[in-house]
């Protein structure tokens, strides 16, 4: 571009000078003829040559401009042409340049196409151990849960029945204790042995077993009951009766089946009757013989199999309670729902003391007091009225205080300010009741609570225990139902002094409204009619 603005300026000044000769030569023409003859005029002719020899010279003009930019052009197209060379010389050093590229990228591609497929196989072979080594581990948390799970019910069977012992048959307890702590040892260990703990378990209750099913006589200390460590001779007939007769002193002493739903299902029992302990104390003399003779023989047992406390009360030698060790005793039968019980009846007791005494103090509407109070307004001294009613304190004595207070304003003021002192008063008179009728709710919802947590005890010592006597069922459901009869007991009473203390309430509430508007038609009646 540089090269052809050079060029063009060039052209513009050689047409400028070739002009600038031409009006030269031109002046010299005309001039030419008047240095001769300052009064001879051109002819035609020389108007002709003049003319034809500008023209020549115009001529000359352009075709030197037309050489030279002929020279232009030509210079132009060596210019194209070089350029035109080194454009042809880059783009073929750009093929070498791209045909190298793109071999060296299908090198680069072959290399990554085969890098790919390795770390692909290598990633499958990854997964795929990652996947075996996952289902193996899966496998494992799932055998090894399995396995404490299965151990976690053997513990809880086996600290359930060490739990269930210490009311079960007393006879070799202390075995089936050792043999069960052992078990729940090997159960509780850092690795636990459970096979081991299993087998321990079932042989305590084979033993267990195998006691229920058999029977035997012997000598032997007595480690139970009311004389341990006493010489005495013994009769087990399963798990149903056992009795024992002293060798030194002929004393008798018999496990009874209570049936009792709390404390131990058997209990020792010395105190029996002069015949009961006869006939006990027969059958295990006859035992004896019939253990030392080759002879067979049936022994009688004067037992009930299936007793219950009924019973037990019945063949065992009582005293007369008191009513205090009565109470206790119909306390403890209730089992721990008696405490909260108790507590509801001493709360009950108190709110309703305390209402009382309340309604007695601010509900109390004295006929003395509302006689002076009236004389004082029909005298119009009303300012004493309202400081004798504020002495009083009572509730109808602040309301009448409100109206007096006001007896100098309208009736308008003073309807307000009465409205203000009932709205403060009657909260304070109604205050608590309703805890005191919730109270009332509460004690047969407890003692529905005492009933079925009683009902579930006897269901469980039936299942532990078992029977085929109803009694024993009658009786565990009566002792389930002494909480909710204490309910009843305490929710009767309460709901009784919630409906007076109710009423009381309304009677001191509807008082006030009569003395008060009563009050008001006083003192303002007297100054309408004025």
């Amino acid at each position: 571009m540089r090269l052809d603005e050079r060029m063009s300026k060039g052209v513009v000044k050689g047409s400028r000078l070739a002009l600038v000769a031409l009006l030269f030569c031109a002046a010299s023409a005309f001039a030419w003829p008047w240095s001769e003859s300052g009064e001879k005029k051109p002819t035609a002719e020389d108007q002709v040559r003049i003319k034809d020899s500008l023209e020549s010279v115009e001529v000359r003009n352009l075709q030197r401009e037309v050489e030279a930019l002929t020279r232009i052009r030509l210079q132009k197209a060596d210019s194209l042409e070089k350029l035109e060379a080194e454009h042809w010389r880059k783009r073929y050093a750009e093929s070498q340049l791209t045909e190298e590229h793109q071999a060296e990228s299908r090198e680069l591609d072959g290399r990554y196409s085969k890098l790919s497929t390795d770390l692909g196989r290598v990633s499958e072979e990854v997964m795929a151990s990652k996947n075996v080594t996952g289902e193996a581990e899966e496998d494992a948390k799932s055998e090894e849960s399995a396995y404490d799970a299965l151990n976690t019910q053997v513990k809880l069977s086996i600290d359930k029945t060490l739990g269930d012992v210490t009311g079960d048959y007393p006879v070799g307890m202390d075995g089936r204790l050792l043999r069960l702590r052992e078990a729940s040892n090997e159960a509780e260990k850092n690795i636990p042995n459970t096979l081991a703990a299993v087998q321990v378990y079932m042989k305590d209750l084979l033993i267990r077993h195998e006691m229920t099913y058999t029977q035997d006589f012997g000598k032997m200390l007595s480690q139970v009951g009311n004389r341990p460590d006493v010489s005495v001779n013994r009769l087990r007939l399963g798990t149903v009766f056992l009795g024992e007769v002293a060798v030194d002193n002929g004393d008798v002493q018999a496990l009874l089946r209570s049936g009792a739903l709390q404390g131990k299902i058997f209990e020792w029992n010395a105190n029996l009757p002069v015949e009961m302990s006869a006939g006990i104390r027969q059958a295990v003399t006859k035992a004896s013989s019939i253990g030392d003779s080759t002879q067979n023989a049936v022994v009688s047992v004067p037992l009930d199999v299936l007793q219950n406390k009924a019973i037990k009360n019945s063949i065992t030698d009582t005293k007369e309670l008191t009513w205090t060790e009565e109470l206790q005793a119909f306390f403890k039968k209730g089992g721990i729902v008696m405490y909260p019980l108790l507590l509801v009846a001493i709360f009950a007791l108190l709110l309703s003391l305390e209402r009382f005494l309340v309604l007695s103090y601010r509900g109390h509407i004295g006929k003395r007091f509302m006689k002076k109070l009236y004389a004082m307004v029909k005298e119009s001294r009303y300012e004493e009225a309202a400081n004798y009613c504020l002495k009083k304190g009572s509730s109808l004595a602040m309301v009448l205080f409100a109206v007096l207070n006001k007896a100098g304003d309208s009736r308008e003021a003073a309807e307000r300010s009465l409205h203000e002192s009932l709205l403060r008063e009657q909260p304070k008179l109604e205050r608590r009741m309703g805890l005191l009728a919730a109270m009332g709710s509460i004690a047969p919802l407890l003692g529905l609570l005492g009933t079925v947590t009683g009902i579930i005890t006897l269901f469980t010592v039936i299942t532990e225990v078992g029977t085929n006597d109803a009694r024993v069922l009658a009786g565990g459901i009566s002792e389930a139902l002494v909480t909710t009869e204490t309910g009843l007991i305490i929710a009767i009473p309460v709901m009784i002094l919630h409906g007076l203390l109710s009423e009381k309430i309304e009677k001191v509430t509807s008082e006030l409204y009569v003395q008060s508007t009563s009050l008001l038609n006083r003192i303002f009646g007297h100054e309408e009619k004025a």
